[in-house]
């Protein structure tokens, strides 16, 4: 059977366990994983609209015709001109006149806006009860781009690294990055690179800025690669020039805590207790109030996605998830510290998709 159709079979079995009459999707990763078409969101409505039994239907701008006509799944394509009302086209999928409908959580207000005339008497879901079932687990073809994906950011880090120098401001590090990713083959960056050095450090999602790296800066470089619409993300710390003997401690904790991390993944643990074996190294080390974000989150299509180590998530890891182990120590005004790896679960324990060195480097 034919991936996407897979896809759509898996899903239809998931919403009929759920009692989902409809899934409407908007041009995010869940209308790409179920179909394969790429399309750019803006006001024009899209939507993938899919019921529980029977074909799916895609609602595209007719600039879209020659593109979706290209997509290996079976559908019904219906496009619309600049002129016309889309929502007539939603209506003539829909021949239900209640039930429940999964809307996609990344969906325009707008959009659901308009179409909400069409789902009068519906009840509305997140299709993430779904979707997320169904896109958690990654299968050999995920794993292996998610896999190349790491390698890929693995060599750019490596670049990134000879790049540190006295002077240089962490908007020129961020905009090297970006270019390497491509440069190296990748289609895209996954997010945009956080590079924050000395203080900036303390703020896990600092946007870079015009500080210029100084002698003895501690430099977070957080950053990953698209390709094929599989994200990696990665980060690593550096000190330009000599480390102190406090900054060697709180970097040897996170160590530590990313390496207790890893050793705690295998099969069935629950996601919280993963986010605390990497949390009772941060604590041992005495840093416990300074380690301020989850353990980690799920990759895939997306670089935030199920499943999220973090206390109270009790689901079990199983093979085929994918996901970060991210511990840091942020001491405000000072520096901060954070080593994060993307890690598979498979049936033979945890595999690490970014082997770039873990031990501090002095640059």
């Amino acid at each position: 059977m034919d991936i996407y159709a897979k896809r759509l079979a898996n899903v239809q079995e998931l919403m009929l366990q759920e009692n989902i009459d409809y899934l409407v999707l908007a041009p995010t990763t869940n209308m790409f994983y179920l179909t394969g078409l790429k399309t750019v969101a803006d006001e024009r409505l899209q939507v993938a609209i899919l019921p529980a039994r029977g074909p799916l239907t895609l609602v595209l701008p007719e600039m879209y015709r020659e593109t979706a006509k290209k997509i290996r799944v079976s559908h019904q394509l219906l496009t619309w001109a600049d002129n016309q009302n889309p929502v007539d086209l939603v209506r003539s999928a829909v021949t239900d006149r209640g039930g429940r409908a999964a809307i996609d959580d990344r969906m325009w207000a707008g959009h659901l806006l308009q179409i909400m005339q069409v789902f009068n008497g519906f009840q509305f879901v997140a299709a993430q009860k779904v979707m997320s079932r169904a896109r958690v687990c990654k299968d050999e073809i995920e794993l292996g781009l998610l896999a190349q994906s790491g390698e890929l950011a693995d060599a750019v880090m490596k670049e990134a690294m000879q790049e540190i120098r006295v002077g240089m401001t962490e908007k020129q590090l961020a905009f090297f990055i970006e270019n390497k990713v491509k440069a190296l083959g990748g289609d895209d960056i996954s997010f945009k690179p956080i590079v924050a050095s000395g203080p900036n450090g303390a703020l896990p999602h600092h946007c870079p800025g015009d500080r210029k790296f100084e002698q003895g800066d501690f430099i977070v470089v957080d950053f990953g690669a698209l390709l094929q619409g599989y994200c990696s993300d990665i980060t690593r710390t550096f000190c330009l020039g000599k480390a102190g003997q406090e900054s060697k401690k709180i970097y040897l904790a996170v160590k530590e805590a990313n390496e207790a991390g890893f050793k705690a993944v295998s099969n069935g643990i629950a996601c919280q207790d993963v986010d605390k074996a990497a949390r009772g190294a941060i604590n041992r080390a005495g840093y416990g109030d300074y380690f301020i974000h989850r353990t980690g989150h799920g990759i895939g299509l997306d670089y935030h996605e199920d499943p999220y180590l973090v206390e109270g998530n009790s689901a079990p890891l199983l093979p085929g998830m994918v996901f970060s182990v991210e511990p840091g120590i942020y001491l405000a005004g000072r520096m901060g510290v954070r080593i994060e790896d993307i890690v598979a679960l498979t049936v033979d324990g945890p595999r690490r998709f970014n082997n770039f060195p873990r031990e501090l480097i002095e640059v």
